[in-house]
């Protein structure tokens, strides 16, 4: 490790220390890269074997939850509507492995916007349900994102405090029931419309981003430009993640008490698995499935971590052990930071310890020129 990489760190280190997380550092000194390593292999392999495919999973998680909410809509009973939430669980989950393929055409689509806002916009929603406008496709496109989408319908599909039975009583016997299940019911179907549609960003029968992708033609064919967002997207959505996904609830980024009305998601209470999913996705980039990936890459250049052990390990086994303080964890995120802020603080840590893994070690290797994030959210 040269003394310039050993001040940089140290700068991060400091900086860091104050509790927010570092959002943009100095531009890293590139490891001289020798001649030989496929990276435009690297891409295709990523973006055929694990990108599109994830999409194509979400596309059709999304088509599953609109056809449990018409089943729903149609007859409400305590298994349809079991069977919806179940179906949100898994849409939800789906959804939130994407947030690291939010880059370049796919960001500029606003897309990932439409599909997941939050929190819900509950008094407009209220208010729609309780007043006269025709709730029609056309309407549904017209609202706000955080009208819509996934946030929505968690709003719509949940209750922490009355359970499903008063759920059922809304869209049943409660004023304005039917008006709750076209409007919910709308929602839903808008659903796999903006699903595919993502979808399409990435394949040839839409905008075929993949193959710009993989050619890296936004960035002058510079193949590193491909790498670069997605590098920088990992430590945005790490970031995200210490920040404000588990560090404002948490308190360490916020008032320094637990604060459980802050968690992403506050009516099934499903931010663990959604956190999950984000990092899980990220592994999986992280070591390319069954073919090339990042940790590829750092042994064809056999960077060493300042141990001396190889930096690909290090990071591999820095994932491994970051999901599994979210398995240690004991219960739902809104419960445990008061009931177990251990368990949560441990997982909040391993996070922070991955962030400076990727922003730092796995940047500096691969020649990564970090960029500003505002943290806004998912």
């Amino acid at each position: 490790m040269t003394k310039r990489f050993l001040l940089g760190f140290f700068l991060i280190f400091l900086t860091s220390c104050g509790g927010a997380v570092v959002t943009a550092t100095a531009v890293p000194q590139p490891t001289h890269t020798p001649p030989g390593f496929d990276r435009q292999a690297l891409l295709e392999n990523i973006t055929n074997q694990i990108v599109i495919p994830a999409h194509e999973a979400f596309a059709a998680k999304a088509e599953e939850l609109a056809t449990a909410v018409a089943n729903f809509t149609a007859k409400p009973t305590s298994e349809t509507l079991a069977a919806a939430q179940d179906a949100w669980r898994a849409a939800t989950v789906a959804r939130t492995s994407l947030l690291t393929f939010r880059v370049g055409l796919v960001d500029d689509s606003l897309l990932h916007n439409r599909l997941d806002n939050r929190p819900a916009r509950t008094t407009f929603i209220e208010e729609t349900v309780a007043g006269t406008v025709t709730i029609d496709d056309a309407f549904i496109e017209s609202i706000g994102s955080s009208s819509i989408g996934l946030g929505a319908l968690e709003y719509l599909l949940f209750d922490p405090e009355g359970g499903n039975d008063a759920l059922l009583a809304r869209y049943t016997t409660a004023e304005n029931a039917d008006r709750r299940r076209v409007y919910l019911l709308a929602v839903a179907q808008n659903l796999p419309v903006k699903a595919t549609a993502l979808l399409h960003v990435w394949t040839p029968d839409g905008q075929n981003y993949a193959q710009a992708f993989i050619a890296a033609d936004m960035d002058g064919g510079e193949l590193q430009g491909s790498m670069n967002m997605l590098v920088n997207q990992m430590i945005a959505d790490l970031e995200e993640i210490s920040t404000t996904r588990l560090g404002k609830p948490t308190g360490n980024t916020s008032s320094g008490q637990a604060r459980p009305d802050l968690v992403e998601s506050p009516f099934a209470f499903w931010s663990l698995p959604r956190i999950k999913a984000t990092l899980g996705m990220m592994h999986t980039l992280y070591t390319g499935g069954d073919g090339l990936g990042f940790d590829s890459y750092l042994d064809f250049l056999e960077a060493e971590s300042a141990e001396g052990a190889p930096l690909s390990q290090m990071i591999d086994a820095q994932f491994s052990t970051t999901l599994a303080a979210f398995d240690a964890i004991e219960g739902t995120l809104h419960a445990v930071v008061t009931n177990h802020p251990d368990q949560v603080n441990a997982a909040y840590e391993e996070v922070r310890t991955l962030l400076v893994l990727i922003k730092v070690d796995l940047a500096n290797h691969l020649g990564v020129t970090l960029t500003f994030n505002d943290n806004d959210g998912d």
